[in-house]
């Protein structure tokens, strides 16, 4: 069958139309990127820390099944730059399993890869992850707790929007900045 489509494909590349010539090409090149997945799953355990973040990157234009393990995979590389760009790779992909991979990851991180995956959760709007999220609205990195709060700003409800209106007086210009952002997102939704 991948023969037949693999074929069908080449024989689209002389179709008259531009729009057809240039999608069989995409799909040829996502086929012939998914043929490599096992191989970028083995540079993503043995290759250098370039070409794991390169992997991140092929990964997210292969998509589909095998991109997602790749993405999934390389959210336990031991390189923060690795699992940061894994982080931002997934959050356009708020499924289930992804975000659940992403909460799990949570406590094993600090830092840019923590607001990475904060930012990855609230951009999911899903409301179940208030409560996830209400744990780093006091977070000791400045930055941190920025992201946490806009991220949680996204899925509050009710009076848990007072959680991010206390916060307008903190000390930090970095978290007060947070809040204000928060607060312009809601008045564009409300």
């Amino acid at each position: 069958m991948n023969d037949r489509i693999v074929g069908t494909l080449q024989g689209m590349l002389s179709d008259p139309s531009v729009a057809v010539r240039v999608s069989a090409s995409a799909a040829l090149d996502r086929l012939r990127a998914r043929k490599q997945a096992s191989a970028y799953l083995g540079t993503l355990k043995n290759g250098a820390l370039e070409e794991r973040v390169r992997i991140v990157f092929a990964a997210e234009e292969i998509g589909g099944r095998e991109g997602l393990s790749i993405l999934l995979a390389a959210l336990s590389d031991s390189e923060p730059e690795v699992r940061g760009a894994a982080v931002r790779a997934l959050e356009s992909t708020p499924t289930p399993q992804v975000l659940k991979a992403l909460v799990t990851q949570l406590p094993k991180e600090n830092g840019v890869v923590l607001g990475n995956l904060l930012e990855a959760l609230g951009k999911s709007y899903r409301k179940e992850l208030a409560p996830i999220l209400e744990k780093f609205l006091d977070h000791p990195d400045y930055e941190v707790c920025g992201k946490a709060i806009v991220a949680y700003s996204r899925v509050a409800e009710g009076d848990r929007w007072e959680q991010v209106l206390r916060r307008a007086e903190a000390e930090s210009e970095t978290i007060r900045a947070a809040v204000a952002r928060a607060l312009g997102e809601w008045s564009e939704e409300g």
